[in-house]
């Protein structure tokens, strides 16, 4: 038999009408006979074309086999419900009604029950693919939930469904205010208009800690390219001028700076300009460990490191004392400052 005629009377086209799964199907369809599976569909449609394969091919006898057709076939699957319409098998049998000649009648007979051996073979094959799916689909789902990437999807907690019924009611608020506020057109504006300033002051808010932020970091940064390009000697000059101005912070800064830079003069260091001044006092201790006046070295730069981390990286307030204090120190790694 020709393919286009079997593919005439699959799901595909008109003949197989697809419609929505139904909780419970009824017991009787008009004009049709409703099959609980796919099998059982499959052996009726063979024992149709048996049927017709054994009676003699007479006018009668197609007749008799037409009548006994129900108008459609309801198949109720696993998920879905289809129709299926007798109809082509009905024009079959007419066609092999109206037949004079014998083997043209024949010829008829053996097409409708080609046709009708064919429709039962899709059928089994049909519940065969659903059988199968039905049988490793939920193993195979859990295979793949298991996964480590699935690992951490869950259904909703009791956490978020309950933040889910705060923003639904937040929401539902704010909704209920402003359609209260959209009934007075002078209450809208003013509500507009302090929305906008509240936003204006925000960001003008944010735009100056970002500037003052900026500032200190910029501030704060290490001078690393003077640091190796001044003597010693000009970083005292520079601290003594800062301090005749009152601005001990920066003498303070200036008298560390100077310390270093006799240190790395004087060899007990090495210039880096990537070391903290943390790590400037760990190198002086490593230095000087095994020289006699390795102690006084350490307690000195110690004495400088802390006043530095205080009164510049931490911007506390400095004082003449601190100042005097860091010159001291200066004064202890072997400056000669008089």
């Amino acid at each position: 038999m020709p393919l286009l005629l079997v593919l005439s009377f699959v799901p595909v086209v008109n003949c197989l009408a697809e419609t929505a799964s139904q909780d419970s199907l009824p017991p009787t369809v008009a004009g049709g006979k409703i099959y609980a599976d796919a099998p059982s569909f499959a052996a009726e449609l063979q024992r149709i074309g048996n049927a017709i394969k054994q009676e003699k091919a007479s006018a009668a006898n197609m007749a008799a086999l037409r009548e006994k057709l129900p108008s459609q076939w309801e198949l109720a699957a696993a998920e879905r419900h289809y129709s299926l319409s007798a109809e082509p098998l009905r024009a079959l049998l007419r066609e092999a009604e109206k037949e004079k000649k014998p083997e043209n009648r024949a010829a008829k007979v053996t097409e409708a029950a080609e046709w009708v051996f064919d429709l039962a073979n899709q059928v089994h094959a049909f519940g065969g693919v659903q059988t199968h799916s039905a049988l490793g689909a939920r193993p195979t789902l859990e295979r793949i939930l298991n996964r480590r990437e699935f690992g951490s999807v869950h259904g909703p907690t009791a956490w978020d469904l309950f933040r889910q019924r705060i923003n639904h009611w937040i929401e539902n608020l704010l909704m209920r205010f402003f359609r209260q506020i959209g009934r007075y057109p002078i209450g809208a504006k003013i509500l507009y208009w302090g929305i906008v300033i509240a936003v204006v002051v925000w960001l003008a808010v944010a735009l100056f800690r970002y500037w003052t932020k900026r500032a200190a970091r910029e501030e704060l940064q290490t001078p690393d390219a003077v640091a190796f390009v001044r003597t010693w000697q000009e970083w005292i000059r520079t601290a003594r001028e800062a301090a005749t101005r009152g601005d001990f912070r920066k003498a303070v800064h200036s008298t560390y700076w100077a310390g270093i830079s006799y240190l790395e003069d004087s060899g007990v260091v090495k210039k880096d300009r990537a070391r903290t001044p943390r790590e400037y006092l760990r190198s002086v201790s490593h230095a000087t460990e095994l020289a006699a006046s390795g102690r006084r070295t350490r307690e000195a730069l110690a004495a400088l490191t802390i006043a530095l981390e205080q009164v510049w990286y931490g911007r506390r307030p400095a004082s003449n004392q601190d100042f005097t204090n860091a010159i001291e120190s200066v004064e202890a790694l072997g400056c000669q400052l008089r």
